[in-house]
């Protein structure tokens, strides 16, 4: 059956042979025999299998149908197919074409949505970011991109950070005594930046700049930004949860 290649990162193919669902995978398969292969990451498609059938089904998280063996030892991951791509992807396509505010808006609703439900599952996302949310008609988004993701109970070991942009910054800490919940909505407020701005917070700097300023405690500016209040908040650590962004969020649609 033909496919077509949707995505690559750090790790695996995106494919899709029904541009209904797709296979996230460290190989590619065709007619039951290898194509094209990148470094195995086994452990990586097993953890995000685990954290998907533990989080079940939400309307704004991917809907993930298991893990697909190809041959002894190499599995593919079966998830629904965003038809607009990730967000990130989308904001580049159309960079001069946003949708109305109000879109926008509900849009960052549906991730402070996702994230308030794995939070309330024990799931700590750990690459929260738009290149990670996937957008769908309607311009409604999902939370996709486990692999790297930490689960209360289980012994999986930290293995990625947020990117320069979505990053906590220490502000006198030790890397890994920053509080995981206040991580996980730093980078939310800079996923409603990305989407209300509909561009990536310091677009266009280097990652080095980037963590420099934040270590500054020099952002980008929020003026005119509906939400403004809100990704302040998340920025400044002045949130405990993600419902509480949530609760922030909601009266300004």
């Amino acid at each position: 059956m033909p496919y077509e290649l949707l995505g690559l990162g750090a790790t695996c193919y995106v494919t899709t042979t029904d541009h209904k669902t797709v296979l996230k995978g460290h190989q590619v398969w065709r007619d039951g025999k290898y194509y094209i292969g990148r470094d195995e990451c086994e452990d990586d498609l097993a953890r995000e299998a685990t954290i998907y059938a533990h989080l079940g089904d939400h309307p704004h998280i991917l809907k993930c149908f298991g893990l697909e063996q190809h041959c002894a030892g190499v599995h593919s991951l079966r998830l629904e197919l965003a038809p607009l791509g990730c967000v990130r992807q989308f904001i580049a396509e159309h960079p001069y074409e946003p949708p109305p505010q109000r879109t926008r808006l509900r849009m960052a609703l549906d991730v402070a949505t996702g994230l308030a439900y794995i939070h309330s599952r024990g799931v700590q996302h750990c690459d929260m970011s738009c290149r990670n949310l996937f957008l769908f008609d309607g311009f409604r988004v999902k939370l996709g991109d486990f692999g790297a993701s930490l689960l209360q109970g289980r012994e999986f070991k930290p293995t990625f950070c947020e990117e320069s942009q979505y990053e906590l910054p220490l502000r006198g800490r030790r890397f890994n005594d920053r509080p995981p919940v206040k991580r996980e909505l730093f980078a939310l407020g800079s996923a409603i930046y990305e989407i209300t701005a509909w561009e990536r917070p310091f677009q266009g700097l280097e990652d080095e700049e980037v963590e420099a300023r934040y270590a500054r405690e020099e952002f980008p500016s929020l003026e005119g930004n509906i939400a403004a209040p809100v990704i302040w908040k998340c920025w400044k650590e002045e949130f405990e949860s993600a419902i509480e962004v949530l609760e922030a969020l909601t009266p300004l649609l």
